[in-house]
């Protein structure tokens, strides 16, 4: 097994780019056109077109889906921070 220091400059690059991405995840907001198109067809949703319910149905799996990802990197954000702390910023 290969041992990496902490204090090695590519090691701190790498885990501060996956700190980025994660954050960036973590902070994710449905776009409010999407948010309002959702909630829109979800307050008819009993008169619906088939299209229109394809659409509802596609937007609650896709914002399903972005809620997952959103909880999933604040978890790893948490993680990464008690694994490596001082290397991984709160920023």
């Amino acid at each position: 097994m290969t041992t990496v220091s902490t204090e090695d400059p590519q090691f701190q690059l790498a885990i501060e780019a996956c700190a980025v991405a994660l954050r960036r995840m973590a902070d994710y907001e449905l776009n409010p056109i999407l948010a309002q198109r959702l909630h829109e067809l979800g307050e008819r949703k009993e008169y619906l077109t088939q299209a229109e319910q394809d659409e509802l149905l596609a937007l609650v799996d896709f914002a399903q889906k972005r809620t997952i990802e959103k909880l999933e990197a604040q978890t790893a954000l948490v993680r990464l921070r008690a694994a490596l702390p001082g290397l991984v910023s709160d920023a």
